[in-house]
């Protein structure tokens, strides 16, 4: 066994086949060779008796010298071609390599192989390929899940809707017990109703209207009893504050025309004794004379004096009593403008604080209807009803308590991907992206494109794994997507953003992990 190994080996390099072919086909060139191929068998047998006397322990220079004679013996073999057997007679020459030129195949293979390598090398060098980054997101809705709350909370009177139902926009799905919120508003009502009518009083006293015209959301009011309660109420008051006026400004009239007709009265007296003083006096200068010639006594002229001056004395009281009535029409007359002055003052004061009580009684109404209606719980946008937390009838719903969640239709969605802190540095706003669906099957659900709309300014935490990562925001092209996929697309999805940031050699891909080993590794700490 330790011969036949080893005799591939020293034959290896020299012919495939040492037999000689048979006499009756060699030519006479074999022929002459025959002695020399005999001389190197038998070489070759005392090669292979030398080695297995060496696994023994014989190691000589015998050796060396036996396989120096064999190389010598090999080397005087010369090629045999076809054409040194012209007859042929049945021999093939090729049974029979004896050649030893082998270094043109050799040369042969090393071009390929070294034509191969430089194409190879060419085309990675220049070959340039998209360089990208992966992450894992979630489907969401741009504006995320709408929350169904209540501001004031209230009791559970009727759940309309169910879990996973589709509602539309401003569509009831809980309301709440109204009677509170009724009761506060038929007072706010009530008040502003009051308000109103006594606005419309007061300016038509103001006006000095005979009749108050009250607006249209009295005349028109849904709440028919408040609104004729408020404005019978105002058109009494005005009524009677209109008699009470038109009284005293009646009775200070009279006075006044009392005043004048007294006045009439002593002027005809004073014109009275004004004539009779001039009879008087004419009469006295009639008698003087008489008097003075002593016919006629002088008493009378004395009773004449006297009568006069009596008559004078009456004219003036006359003109005092005038001068009395006249200061007294006056004062009444003042009496009248200070009326009509301090009705109007009263009333424009009460006007400006019924128009301040009257803003006021409007918004408390405005806030009182906004609680009725809010005991309506709507949609505030079509969609899917989620998170569900509302099943009792007579619950009792706190203020700002989360009831349901509804997750749009129409709008948009994006994914929320997580992005390594390593791979961030290449990633910017605008880069396209690619988004793949785990929760469908790759070969029917296509590839929708996408655009990095916004980056993370600073790395968050994971709640879980305590990893950081950036927070990236990714459009969505749905309509990318089949319709069937569309419809079953649900906020909350898994998916995979590949972010293509730019482009790179297949050579530097291949060289990468070698050179940052290097730039690793080959430091001195």
């Amino acid at each position: 066994m330790p011969d036949r190994q080893h005799q591939p080996r020293l034959l290896s390099s020299g012919h495939a086949s040492m037999r000689s072919p048979p006499r009756s086909t060699m030519t006479p060139e074999i022929s002459k060779r025959v002695p020399t191929i005999a001389r190197g068998r038998e070489l070759v047998r005392t090669a292979r008796t030398t080695l297995t006397s060496a696994r023994t322990g014989v190691v000589g220079p015998k050796i060396l010298s036996l396989l120096r004679r064999a190389q010598a013996a090999r080397a005087t073999f010369p090629p045999i071609s076809a054409q040194t057997d012209p007859a042929g007679a049945g021999y093939e020459p090729s049974h029979v390599n004896l050649s030893g030129d082998w270094r043109r195949p050799a040369r042969i293979g090393f071009g390929i192989v070294v034509l191969t390598f430089g194409i190879l090398g060419g085309w990675a060098a220049l070959a340039r390929l998209d360089s990208a980054v992966v992450a894992s997101g979630t489907i969401v809705v741009e504006t995320d899940r709408k929350a169904v709350q209540h501001l004031a909370g209230g009791i559970v009177r009727e759940v309309l809707v169910s879990p996973d139902a589709h509602v539309g926009e401003g569509q009831v799905l809980v309301r709440l017990d109204p009677t509170e919120a009724r009761a506060q508003g038929e007072i706010a009502r009530s008040a502003f109703f009051s308000l109103l009518a006594q606005e419309a009083r007061l300016q038509a006293e103001l006006d000095g209207a005979d009749m108050v015209t009250f607006p249209s959301e009295l005349t028109r009011a849904a709440n028919v009893t408040l609104a004729q309660r408020a404005m019978q109420d105002q058109l009494r008051l005005f009524l009677k504050r209109r008699l009470a006026r038109t009284n005293d400004v009646s009775i200070l009239e009279e006075r006044i025309a009392q005043s004048e007709r007294q006045i009439e009265a002593v002027q005809s007296r004073s014109e009275a004794a004004r004539s009779q003083i001039e009879s008087i006096t004419e009469e006295h200068d009639q008698l003087t004379p008489l008097a003075n010639k002593g016919i006629i006594p002088v008493t009378r002229l004395t009773t004449l004096k006297r009568q006069r001056a009596d008559l004078q004395g009456q004219l003036g009281a006359f003109v005092a009593d005038i001068a009395a009535e006249r200061h007294t029409i006056g004062e009444a007359r003042l009496q009248i403008e200070q009326v009509g002055r301090k009705a109007f003052e009263e009333v424009s004061l009460q006007l400006a604080e019924s128009s301040a009580k009257l803003a006021d009684a409007g918004e408390k109404l405005h806030v009182a209807d906004d609680v009725l209606s809010r005991t309506e719980i709507r949609a505030p946008r079509s969609g899917r009803v989620v998170g569900f937390k509302v099943h009792t009838i007579g619950a009792v719903v706190r203020p700002g308590e989360t009831l349901m969640e509804i997750v749009p239709d129409d709008d948009t969605l994006i994914v929320l991907a997580k992005m390594s802190t390593v791979d961030i540095n290449n990633v910017v706003e605008g880069l396209p992206a690619e988004i793949r669906l785990p929760s469908f099957k790759a070969r029917s659900t296509p590839i929708a494109i996408g655009e990095v709309r916004a980056v993370a300014a600073d790395a968050l935490h994971d709640e879980v794994t305590r990893e950081p990562y950036y927070e990236l925001k990714v459009s969505v092209q749905v309509s990318r997507f089949p319709e069937e996929v569309r419809a079953k697309l649900r906020p909350g999805m898994p998916a995979e953003v590949i972010v293509a940031t730019g482009e790179r050699t297949v050579l530097s891909y291949l060289t990468q992990p070698l050179t940052d080993a290097f730039r690793h590794g080959m430091r001195e700490n």
